[in-house]
């Protein structure tokens, strides 16, 4: 029985130790590169015969507050986009989850990119 309880000891610390070096280190706030100022943010998918979809991209940011991380991960996606080539980018998904233990609250955007047909 003594071997049982080191084992289940053994485990839970071993798991503890896990969960607190995997926490997820995403940015609290992202600067806007140079070349995704010129991204833009659409609502509706646009025209084919004016973009060419180029990838899906993630935008990921976390904040004390929900403006703050979406703010940040919007110029995380815009940032992947124009990494792309991208000059427009549509939001597909967009979520918001508290963080336990960290009082920030993590925001996911994902969403396609598109550049313009010459």
């Amino acid at each position: 029985m003594t071997s049982l309880v080191s084992v289940l000891l053994v485990g839970l610390l071993s798991g503890s130790g896990l969960l607190s070096g995997c926490a997820e280190q995403l940015p609290e706030h992202v600067v806007l590169q140079p070349g995704a100022e010129n991204v833009e943010i659409a609502v509706e998918p646009p025209s084919s015969n004016s973009y060419q979809l180029v990838g899906k991209v993630t935008g990921q940011a976390a904040a004390n507050d929900l403006d703050s991380a979406q703010a940040a991960a919007k110029n995380d996606l815009r940032n992947k986009a124009a990494a792309l080539g991208a000059t427009l980018v549509t939001i597909d998904e967009n979520t918001g989850q508290p963080m336990p233990l960290q009082d920030r609250t993590r925001v996911t955007l994902v969403g396609r990119a598109y550049k313009s047909v010459d």
